[in-house]
């Protein structure tokens, strides 16, 4: 279970609905393993058919650091990941 409020969660849904609708985006590390404080980052991986272009990836950013959400967000593309990291990734993860 993802370690994150109702609220916090709608606005990063809604933000990826806005500029990547169709792809998966996975939640992994500390709010998904109970090792997360209120404050913890959160970290994303957008799962797509390709890489996500870079402008996309620095205008997600922007939309999170404008938001409400009072923590900092980290967001990776997969197709920009070592295997190794994959790797780590896939052995839990939930999909937002």
């Amino acid at each position: 279970m993802i370690n994150l409020s109702e609220k916090y969660y709608s606005i990063i849904k809604d933000i990826f609905q806005r500029y990547l609708p169709d792809v998966e985006v996975r939640v992994y590390g500390s709010r998904i393993n109970g090792k997360s404080k209120a404050y913890s980052d959160l970290d994303l991986v957008i799962v797509g058919k390709t890489k996500t272009e870079s402008k996309l990836l620095i205008k997600l950013k922007e939309e999170f650091e404008e938001s409400d959400i009072p923590f900092r967000i980290d967001i990776i593309d997969w197709h920009r990941t070592s295997k190794e990291f994959r790797q780590i990734i896939n052995k839990q993860y939930e999909v937002i």
